[in-house]
């Protein structure tokens, strides 16, 4: 009993050295040591039976005592294993050692239809326990030759002794035991390893703030990481199987399915810019996030393997994006505005210019002047007028740049707003007498006085007034109205004139730019009036709206705050809205 003791501690010694190769991967370690063990206690059991049948006069004689060398074999290949870390050759081994065993145990019971014969599958189970499927085909080899040679056995008619007695079947026992014991332990290790994996996943898929999915061949998603909840706003659970399908934005479908279908046919990772639906807050309207999709082929066997793919939240960055692309498109908008502005301005004040020393230099002549005397008050006139169109360019000019530069100041004061329309009226009324317009005005009773800065005022109604008879043909109409409103004072100037386009109507106000932008427009001007009215509007912390029909005239509403001086009576513009037919109605804001 000692010298067994000494040997079963020899076996666990041997089996918990394996070789290094197997080493790194835990389950191939486990099936190492499994295959070593188990051949080990094959090779040593049969020696602990043998007092105990010397004991029941059960001792085997002849070929059945040379039988008890047989359980060397399964100690000589246990060690070969230790030695080379080839588990297929060393199973291959195994089952022609155990399938000659079988076999003489059938052939001395019944031959094929001994039952004996079925052991000859229990190599088999053993070459699967391997993972190998060389070692399965081998042990299939084995076995079928096995079973061969007994069906030759038998229809010879040959009759054999039975050399092994019980011995044979308690090895045959033993070994199926053994083999429990290994499939048993493989199980358990890789129900372990399979719970490890998936508590590694969730822990890495819940520490980061990606949203990282897996999809099956189908597309379906098989996992979804805790992220679901940070980035959509929903449960995991809820983006199983084609639930995340259904929150990717309609138009980006396409895009989506083809990233799955790409990313399982490539081994580099495929990516694209998809949008998916989030979860709205209470009473709120859905909205949708930009996400960046990576998608890539799990390692595995086959194209079934299946494709992991992560979401990052690119909301912000795609809104960056479209801000800069708005803002280069508005610069290059506005460049060519200043472009057209430079080269209209340089006939604006090229015309008054050449008027002006054309007819001073005819003044300057006597001689020119005594041919036509009577023309002279005519030539001072256009003199005058060219002076004072000059004048009035380089003053818009000049307001306009320090409206932007932030440098015009506002003098608020207490206002009658009647008086400050009644100049402006008999300011214009000669040229609209001149143009054949009607001009008019009517001022509320009730109209409050108001806190603002009376030259601005007086300003942003020529303006208007001026632009309003510029573009009314003669016997058009042009009327000034002045309503009182809860909190704010409201100037309206109408005109029956020709309209603005509707595609012009919301870029009015913007510097430099001009409805007519040609050379040869009908009606001359800068294309700062309006822009200086929408500055000085601003200053007081009002709003102006311009509403138009083409060819039947134009309305435009200056809203003023009472005291323009309270920074929370600003009135600022709520909607845009420009009707598909052709009028168009806009606020426009600083």
């Amino acid at each position: 009993m000692l010298q067994f003791a000494k040997v079963l501690a020899l076996a666990e010694q041997v089996a918990g050295r394996v070789h290094a190769t197997a080493e790194a991967d835990p389950v191939d370690a486990l099936r190492h040591r499994g295959f070593i063990a188990a051949h080990l206690v094959l090779g040593v059991a049969p020696f602990a039976v043998i007092p105990a049948l010397l004991a029941f006069g059960l001792a085997p004689q002849g070929l059945g005592f040379a039988a008890f060398a047989w359980p060397v074999v399964p100690i000589l290949i246990a060690l070969g294993l230790a030695r080379t870390g080839d588990l297929t050759r060393a199973c291959l081994q195994s089952a022609v050692a155990f399938a000659g065993i079988a076999a003489i145990v059938a052939a001395t019971t019944g031959g094929l239809f001994s039952l004996a014969t079925p052991w000859l599958a229990l190599p088999l189970i053993e070459a699967a326990l391997s993972g190998s499927r060389r070692a399965i085909r081998d042990a299939a080899i084995v076995a079928l030759t096995a079973v061969a040679g007994l069906a030759c056995l038998s229809l010879s008619g040959v009759a054999l002794g039975a050399p092994l007695g019980p011995l044979g079947g308690m090895i045959a026992a033993l070994y199926a035991a053994t083999l429990a014991i290994r499939a048993a332990a493989l199980i358990g290790a890789g129900e372990r390893s399979d719970r490890d994996a998936r508590a590694l996943a969730q822990l890495f898929a819940g520490s980061v703030r990606d949203l990282v999915t897996r999809h099956a061949a189908s597309g379906a998603a098989t996992f979804v990481s805790p992220a679901a909840q940070t980035l959509l706003g929903v449960s995991a659970r809820e983006l199983m199987e084609h639930g995340l399908l259904a929150r990717v934005h309609i138009a980006d479908r396409p895009a989506y399915l083809r990233t799955l279908a790409g990313a399982a046919g490539e081994v580099e990772p495929v990516a694209v810019e998809i949008r998916l639906r989030a979860e709205p807050a209470l009473g709120q309207a859905p909205r949708f996030v930009w996400a960046e999709m990576r998608a890539r082929r799990l390692q595995g066997d086959g194209a079934g393997a299946g494709v992991v793919a992560v979401f990052r939240d690119v909301t912000d960055r795609k809104a960056h994006e479209e801000e800069l692309v708005a803002a280069r498109v508005e610069a290059d908008r506005a460049s060519l505005a200043k472009t057209r502005f430079l080269a209209n301005m340089s006939h604006e004040l090229r015309t008054p210019l050449n008027a002006i020393i054309g007819f001073s230099e005819i003044l300057s002549d006597e001689q020119l002047c005594r041919l036509a005397p009577e023309r002279r008050a005519d030539y001072a006139a256009l003199i005058h007028k060219s002076g004072a169109h000059l004048l009035e360019v380089v003053n818009s000019i000049l307001d306009m740049a320090k409206i932007e530069s932030g440098a015009f100041a506002i003098l608020a004061e207490p206002c009658e707003i009647e008086p400050v329309v009644d100049h402006c009226v008999s300011l214009m009324a000669l040229k609209a007498e001149a143009a054949g317009v009607r001009l008019s005005a009517h001022v509320a009773p009730d109209a409050p006085m108001i806190q603002a800065d009376r030259r601005a005022l007086t300003q942003i109604l020529l303006n208007l007034v001026a632009n309003a008879i510029k573009f009314t043909p003669r016997d058009g109409e042009v009327d000034v109205e002045v309503q009182a409103r809860a909190g704010a004072i409201a100037l309206i100037v109408r005109d029956t004139g020709v309209g603005i386009a509707p595609e012009h109507i919301a870029r009015l106000g913007e510097a430099f730019f001009q409805a007519d932008p040609s050379y040869r427009r009908r009606h001359e001007g800068s294309g700062l009036g309006l822009s200086v009215v929408r500055g000085l509007v601003a200053l007081h912390r009002g709003e102006m709206t311009v509403e138009s029909t083409l060819g039947h005239g134009t309305r435009v509403a200056v809203v003023l705050p009472l005291d323009c001086r309270e920074p929370g009576s600003k009135h600022a513009a709520q909607s845009v809205s420009a009707p598909p037919d052709t009028s168009a109605m806009v606020r426009l804001r600083a």
